[in-house]
């Protein structure tokens, strides 16, 4: 393997908080919802999903390739916290996940009748 096939391989074209897969996922579903509550068609037509996997295994493997990488804007402005957004996303997620599954247990159950 050549040294740029395993720097790519070793992920360390990834910033930090794209090395880790279920770190990935959380990121892409809470930008999926986030991105689709504020009306945006383009990525509902895109999976969350879908986008993880072009984003990370094709564009940004592909820059890499060629020398850019992605990292985090040295611009002084109030940029919004990605972990909190992710953690917020991921909450949300829970807590309807939850109710959904209360509401399930606790829905009445029928009798059958076997006569």
């Amino acid at each position: 393997m050549d040294e740029t096939t395993a720097w790519l391989e070793s992920s360390a074209h990834l910033p930090p908080p794209l090395r880790d897969f279920h770190d990935q996922k959380d990121l892409f579903k809470a930008m999926h919802e986030i991105i689709n509550l504020q009306g945006n068609d383009i990525a509902r037509k895109v999976g969350w999903a879908t986008g993880q996997c072009y984003v990370i295994d094709v564009f940004l493997r592909f820059m890499a390739r060629r020398g850019y990488t992605l990292q985090r804007s040295r611009a002084r402005v109030p940029f919004r916290d990605l972990d909190q957004d992710v953690r917020a996303a991921r909450e949300a997620r829970d807590t309807a996940t939850a109710k959904a599954l209360a509401e399930w247990i606790n829905q009445p159950t029928t009798k059958e009748s076997h006569d």
